[in-house]
């Protein structure tokens, strides 16, 4: 049997690759629709599949009589679909499956329109087009090497038509707003000139077609409120299949992208090594926790340094989570900061948190140490609601609010004086269920967000209690760095303002990172020499993972305790955050919810 004949044999007997074959100009492809398997629990960082966007791809090529080749069930982390190098080295047949499909298209329609359908992780209504370009100076230039995957005419046409169509939705479009496409290895680059002189001849036979003029090709990045059920995603497919339909929409008035072909000029970084890993951003937000309700929420917005994005986490009923999150530079004024349907504003002597958006609200927040195995479980709520106003308490002197919001965020340390504590209140309604929130609040810069980004173990809690024979508030929290003695730090407010203490002890213990710290423990020393000793006791908490420095991980327990002074009590939260070198889970992940 020939090669291409073996190949073409290997690629039937693939069970998770679908294949559609129809007479249209379209090719859809979807190479990251399959789910992570039981070997990718011992990977120290993986890959996130692009959940349900075999479903959608699916859907989309019936509804537009399209060509398509999906994949349904590989792991992105054993063979990844859009990387040509591990194509051609572990599934050459597919590329020969594209080209084939490409120049049959080709041959019948005189063009062919290529979709890439992929997931992105944020939460917020957005879809981000990938054609090798990037936003730059209100025009769109190829970032480095990148080249240009489709013509003007497309661009704008039928994708600036599918952008209004987007907009009008309620969905935002970006242009490589973070995935432009334009790596080498990246498969929508194959359908350019950049691979014309490739050894391999499926692919040089791809870029030769492209190179002709007849090839357009977009990657289409969905946000999670896009791909999971409900009706944002069902405006997003209603939106392409009108705008690739071929049947044109009157009331559609397109819009002209200015393109430069030329390549972007490099940017010099200013901060670069150990500097830039160490800065930590201005990041600003409140932190709320009714004991009552057992109701708690982290919302903060990045306004300077290395940080881009907003977010708001709830945390509920022991065990569930709600999130949204959101990617680019909030808008900023001298009195709030807002970004999409999250902000945060100054009333005279009140901060206000507003959101009206979709969340993902996930029943078990221990899901969280895999953000696949969290989506997967999840579900979309699409119109989650928070209104909280939180008295300023003028103890602590004056809240410097309106300077964090106007300060670049370079001195985020200097500025983490700038907190205030109190109550706050109003009411939240998630999955239609309202909820009335009278709490405990910090604002101002964000708990999480505060001391070095490069730790080996970091421990915080922050406390605020009604008694007046006890402190109004407190912080503390222990940083180590390597094996060096933790650089500790800690502070009272009471009537007489803010002062320093000696942290004597910081417990923070957890016997697995899937479990809650069983037990908070904090003794400080006033200085009067007086003690005040902490205990806390966890209310609610979800667990956190993410890529840490060199090749490690960072594993994090936070949440809300109540806290007790004695017989006087209180609320507030925790963070237990640690590197490690190895996976520490032992979650099963290969759970069968929500396949696709």
């Amino acid at each position: 049997m020939p090669e291409s004949g073996l190949h073409t044999a290997t690629a039937a007997s693939e069970s998770w690759l679908e294949v559609t074959d129809a007479d249209s100009p379209l090719l859809l492809i979807a190479p990251h629709g399959g789910r992570a398997e039981p070997r990718t629990r011992s990977l120290l960082n993986p890959k996130v599949n692009d959940l349900h966007t075999a479903d959608i791809t699916r859907g989309l090529a019936t509804r537009l009589g399209a060509s398509a080749l999906i994949n349904v069930a590989m792991d992105r982390n054993r063979l990844d679909c859009n990387r040509l190098s591990q194509i051609i080295e572990h599934a050459p047949w597919l590329l020969e499956m594209i080209a084939d499909r490409v120049a049959a298209i080709v041959a019948r329609h005189a063009r062919v329109t290529v979709l890439l359908i992929h997931g992105w992780n944020i939460i917020e209504p957005r879809l981000d087009f990938g054609l090798g370009l990037r936003n730059s100076g209100g025009e769109l230039r190829p970032p480095g090497s990148a080249c240009v995957s489709a013509c003007d005419d497309f661009i704008n046409g039928p994708l600036a038509g599918l952008a209004e169509r987007l907009q009008r939705h309620g969905i935002k479009p970006t242009y490589g707003m973070r995935y432009p496409g334009g790596g080498l290895q990246n498969l929508l680059q194959a359908f350019t000139a950049r691979h014309r002189e490739s050894p391999n001849a499926p692919l040089r036979s791809i870029s030769e077609i492209a190179m002709s003029g007849v090839v357009d090709a977009a990657q289409l990045e969905l946000s999670v409120a896009l791909r999971m059920p409900g009706e944002l995603r069902a405006r997003c497919e209603d939106a392409i299949t009108e705008a690739f339909s071929g049947k044109g929409d009157p009331h559609v008035v397109r819009s002209a992208n200015v393109i430069n072909r030329a390549p972007r000029p490099a940017v010099v970084r200013s901060e670069i090594g150990a500097a830039g890993t160490i800065a930590a951003p201005g990041r600003i937000g409140i932190e709320f926790y009714d004991p009552a309700a057992h109701f708690g929420a982290m919302a903060s917005f990045d306004v300077g340094g290395a940080g881009m994005g907003a977010r708001i986490m709830m945390l509920f009923d022991s065990h569930c989570a709600a999130l949204f999150t959101a990617e680019g530079r909030p808008t900023r004024s001298a009195g709030a900061v807002t970004h999409g349907p999250l902000s945060l504003r100054r009333e005279g002597e009140s901060i206000v948190l507003a959101f009206r958006g979709p969340a993902v609200i996930v029943p078990d927040a221990t899901a969280y140490l895999s953000i696949e195995r969290a989506l997967a479980s999840g579900r979309l709520d699409g119109n989650a609601e928070v209104e909280m106003r939180f008295e300023i308490d003028r103890a602590g002197g004056e809240f410097e609010f309106d300077r964090i919001l106007t300060s670049s965020g370079t001195a985020a340390d200097a500025l983490s004086s700038s907190v205030a504590f109190g109550r706050v209140s109003g009411k939240v309604c998630i999955q239609g269920v309202a909820r009335t929130i009278n709490g405990f609040a910090r604002a101002g810069m964000s708990f999480t967000g505060l001391g070095p980004q490069k730790f080996t173990a970091r421990r915080m809690i922050w406390a605020c209690f009604e008694d007046e024979a006890v402190p109004h508030a407190l912080e503390a929290r222990s940083i180590a760095i390597d094996d060096a003695t933790p650089n500790q730090s800690a502070r009272i407010l009471d009537a007489g303002g803010w002062s320093p203490c000696e942290l004597r002890d910081l417990t923070i213990e957890t016997p697995s990172v899937e479990e809650p710290p069983h037990r908070i423990y904090a003794s400080l020393t006033r200085p009067d020499g007086s003690s005040c000793k902490i205990d806390g006791s966890v209310e609610c908490f979800i667990p956190l993972s993410r890529p840490g420095p060199e090749q490690s991980r960072i594993y994090t327990s936070l949440g809300f305790a109540s806290f007790c002074i004695g017989a006087n009590r209180g609320s507030g939260m925790f963070e237990y955050s640690r590197v490690a070198d190895s996976v520490l889970t032992t979650a099963d992940e290969n759970d069968d919810s929500d396949s696709d």
